[in-house]
């Protein structure tokens, strides 16, 4: 008896803490599309439901969803930079084509790590003011990958990465937003 009343109740408590992180989520995704022209409500939510989901943790507040945001962007760029790696052996790509693949190779990476030093001081000295430029540099050099593939107007050059750019822009806002609505609560 005591065994089931043990398993009700730890069943009530997981059951409140999944739904205590998702209505987090749901409001904190909320907050940051209304203050943030460039984050979508809906990719928001998808994308922090699903990393929870699959991290198997449920945030309880918005630092642990700064956390969660900066560690999938991280994530979507260690997969943009496989992809990039892959095009760039790919012999239908002229020398610009390629150039412009490695500078998004370099950028990528240069992202990454601004995206740790976000971390470091989000998470150990509480720098919010730096956690947030590191974040924007990361944002940026999404843009400028994807910027410099129209630089060539003569052959009218289409980016290969527009989609992977604009979702790695799109994970840095969430980021960002919530960083800045963090800094708006203290």
């Amino acid at each position: 008896m005591k065994f089931l009343v043990y398993m009700i109740i730890s069943l009530l408590f997981f059951l409140s803490q999944y739904s205590n992180g998702s209505n987090l989520i749901i409001q904190s995704c909320k907050e940051a599309s209304k203050n943030d022209p460039n984050l979508s409500y809906d990719f928001c939510v998808k994308s922090l439901k699903e990393a929870a989901s699959k991290d198997k943790t449920q945030p309880t507040n918005l630092e642990d969803l700064v956390n969660m945001s900066i560690n999938l962007t991280k994530s979507n760029g260690t997969n943009i930079m496989s992809k990039i790696s892959k095009d760039l052996k790919n012999q239908s790509y002229d020398d610009y084509m390629k150039g412009c693949l490695q500078d998004c190779l370099d950028l990528y990476d240069d992202s990454l790590s601004c995206l740790d030093k976000a971390m470091v001081a989000f998470n150990k000295s509480k720098d919010l003011n730096t956690a947030n430029i590191e974040v924007s540099a990361a944002m940026d050099d999404s843009v400028t990958c994807e910027d410099q593939f129209k630089e060539r107007k003569e052959k009218n050059e289409t980016s290969p990465l527009t989609e992977e750019n604009h979702v790695y822009f799109q994970l840095n806002a969430m980021s960002l937003s919530f960083i800045t609505m963090i800094d708006q609560h203290n």
